[in-house]
């Protein structure tokens, strides 16, 4: 008996054949054998009965991915909890432990349940299934968030919409025509422990599965980074460090998939980069839970550029963003905004991921009541980030770096009691504009009083400006690296200007270049 499961281009469904695969080859015996290649999962069956019997051990090993270990404060006793992700109904507790309704994943019925999936996939039939189209005799279950999570549970939305004389009349649903091989498959996705997960408590559950058009490609890929996730973590799995219980706190979802591609990097020798695109899930707490979907495509590019870093042992999460804090001007009170901050942690690391240098330099900039501040070491690691990310890219070197971060500190000390300045140099559209940010600039440098030029003195440079704009009249004609430029202008101007408050308590005598 063969059974096959061809890749169906559905991100669920396909990274759930993966699962299958790996439950399947982990408990291979006489009784049958599996494989996997670009198109389908491959089961050949000599043994039916031990077949059945050998994956319903499996499945039953496999709960322990479903559920996590909380510890009583009150009581000190440790007891079962669901992960809040998981999209299958639970009853009462039993002597501490999650009762799963779903059969399939209740200890005292999973058996039963497989050797009856595998019966009715045996069987031939005339019904068609609405997952994978295939012929199928009989359904194991209806088509349910528990098999299938994009199912709407909004009634208004489900279904196929029937006409009759140009006017919809009724709405005909097909959630029973789900094929037992599709339910088996979907459900089991739950077992995967390749998922990567962040759950904020109350508000949402983030997943991202890899997107391939290749099963094999995708258990590859899978394979090579599961040592790097902690599946018995109930709010995050991405390891601090390999063979660490311990977990990460991301500020969002997209810090959580740079966050990711950094361990990926530095933990996994890898010469080519593979897994650019992945699925963000996202399901709510409550009692509805409709499921928003969003695809990430990543180009190599940026993969490469992380990869670069790894190399080089700077850490692009670790080393960049999470060293990054929005303080405020008026330092009373506390000083550092963790939503704040936390906010701009994720729309950088969304600007990193998504490739937009024009987004990265606009969270930098300074707002009202505060600013964006560094280390020393984390201004160093981005210096590095930007030359690679950019300024190699536009044909520029190190002397090139020098003239810009001299700019950036000029920029900067003219900016500190004049911010329009600094917001009016971000807001150029073009060489002209540029150029005229670039003049006001000039002025106000040219005005400052004694004491002040005494205070920034070794940041003010005017020579630096002029030597932008004759890297401007050089590339006039080239808007994208105008408008690279600018950018970068921007990011040196705004690190450098998250020192001027320190320069007279900490007399750092910085002398610009």
């Amino acid at each position: 008996m063969e059974i096959k499961l061809p890749i169906l281009n559905d991100v669920w469904m396909d990274n759930a054949v993966e699962t299958l695969y790996r439950i399947l080859r982990e408990t291979q015996n006489s009784s049958f054998s599996v494989k996997i290649d670009n198109n389908s999962l491959i089961i050949t069956v000599t043994d039916f009965d031990k077949f059945k019997e050998s994956v319903g051990i499996a499945v039953k090993n496999r709960r322990s991915n479903l559920i996590a270990i909380n510890e009583d404060k009150n009581l000190g006793e440790k007891k079962e909890v669901k992960k809040d992700y998981i999209l299958i109904q639970e009853g009462a507790k039993v002597s501490g432990k999650v009762a799963f309704k779903e059969e399939l994943y209740n200890e005292k019925s999973t058996a039963e349940t497989i050797k009856e999936i595998f019966d009715l996939i045996s069987k031939e039939g005339t019904r068609n299934c609405i997952i994978c189209g295939r012929q199928f005799f009989k359904p194991m279950k209806k088509l349910q968030q528990a098999a299938y999570p994009f199912v709407t549970k909004i009634k208004s939305l489900s279904g196929v919409r029937s006409y009759k004389d140009g006017e919809v009349y009724s709405f005909k649903e097909y959630f029973e025509d789900l094929c037992p091989t599709c339910y088996l498959t979907g459900i089991s996705e739950w077992l995967d422990d390749g998922i990567i997960y962040r759950t904020v408590p109350g508000e949402k559950s983030t997943l991202f599965l890899p997107r391939f058009n290749s099963l094999e490609g995708l258990a590859k890929f899978k394979d090579s980074y599961r040592s790097l996730l902690n599946k018995s973590s109930r709010y995050r799995n991405i390891r601090v460090k390999e063979g660490s219980e311990e977990t990460e706190n991301p500020s969002g979802s997209f810090s959580t998939l740079l966050c990711f591609y950094e361990k990926f990097f530095f933990g996994v020798d890898k010469k080519e980069v593979i897994g650019k695109s992945w699925a963000m899930m996202e399901v709510p707490f409550g009692a509805v839970k409709n499921i928003k979907l969003n695809v990430i495509d990543l180009t190599e590019s940026i993969l490469l550029i992380i990869k670069e870093l790894s190399e080089d042992k700077i850490s692009i999460y670790k080393g960049i963003i999470t060293e990054i804090f929005f303080f405020y001007d008026n330092t009373k009170g506390a000083p550092v905004d963790w939503d704040l901050t936390g906010e701009i942690r994720e729309n950088l690391s969304e600007s990193i991921l998504r490739d937009d240098f024009r987004s990265f330099a606009k969270n930098l900039l300074p707002r009202k009541g505060g600013h964006v501040g560094y280390s020393n070491d984390t201004r160093l690691n981005l210096e590095y980030l930007i030359y690679i990310w950019r300024l190699k890219g536009m044909g520029l070197d190190e002397e090139n770096l020098k003239i810009i971060k001299s700019a950036g500190r000029t920029i900067a000390a003219a900016s500190k009691n004049h911010r329009n300045l600094l917001y009016k140099l971000d807001k150029a559209k073009d060489k002209n504009a540029l150029l005229d940010a670039l003049r006001q600039i000039s002025r106000r440098i040219a005005g400052l009083k004694v004491e002040e030029k005494d205070k920034f003195r070794g940041f003010i440079y005017p020579p630096a400006l002029e030597d932008i704009v004759l890297l401007l009249e050089r590339h006039e004609s080239d808007s994208k690296f105008i408008e690279d430029l600018k950018n970068t202008l921007v990011i040196f101007s705004c690190v450098e200007f998250s020192r001027l408050d320190y320069i007279g308590e900490k007399k750092e005598g910085v002398v610009n270049e």
